[in-house]
């Protein structure tokens, strides 16, 4: 219980700096370019990817929480609040899923203490979460869009996928950093 209520509040950090600090920071600097909601720059994709390789399936839950509580606090309406939190969070549970299920572990397992190597769990993270920037981005152009597949197809993809990589460069520099408290 205690990795799913820390990852909420991680991800709650996460959203808190996308709204407070990146997505301002994206309209000043990218006033010229209004291609709908997406963010250059994603962070919390990149947790909710880790976080779901960490714990497992079950991280469906802070994410979906997470997801409803922000929607909920900027005042994003009810139909697209429902629609956010949904796909936010399939789209985290469908490559977690494949993953498990082709490596014959238990579906609902994450790699947390199953002595995964720090490159081992940076590539899955990663792949996890490249499907699901893949797929995140084809549902929300989908449902921006009436004419399908977008240039905010694309924005939402490279949102996601900086989102990984900062998620990624964050927690290898922590494990880096317990690692050496450790020794």
């Amino acid at each position: 219980m205690k990795p799913l209520i820390f990852g909420y509040l991680i991800l709650m950090v996460s959203m808190l700096l996308q709204f407070q600090v990146i997505w301002p920071a994206e309209a000043v600097l990218l006033s010229h370019w209004s291609e709908g909601p997406a963010s250059l720059l994603f962070l919390p994709h990149g947790i909710k990817a880790l976080l779901i390789v960490l714990v497992g399936p079950i991280a469906v839950l802070p994410i979906t929480l997470a997801h409803l509580t922000t929607d909920i606090l900027i005042g994003v309406d009810a139909g697209r609040i429902l629609f956010s939190a949904f796909v936010s969070s399939v789209v985290m549970l469908i490559p977690m899923l494949m993953f498990n299920y082709v490596s014959q572990r238990p579906l609902l397992s994450g790699v947390m203490g199953s002595g995964f190597s720090l490159p081992q769990m940076t590539r899955l993270t990663f792949s996890v979460g490249l499907i699901a920037a893949l797929l995140n981005a084809l549902a929300n152009a989908a449902w921006y869009s009436e004419s399908g597949v977008t240039l905010l197809a694309f924005r939402y993809l490279t949102g996601d996928l900086l989102g990984i990589f900062v998620a990624l460069l964050l927690w290898s520099l922590l494990s880096r950093i317990a690692h050496r408290v450790s020794d």
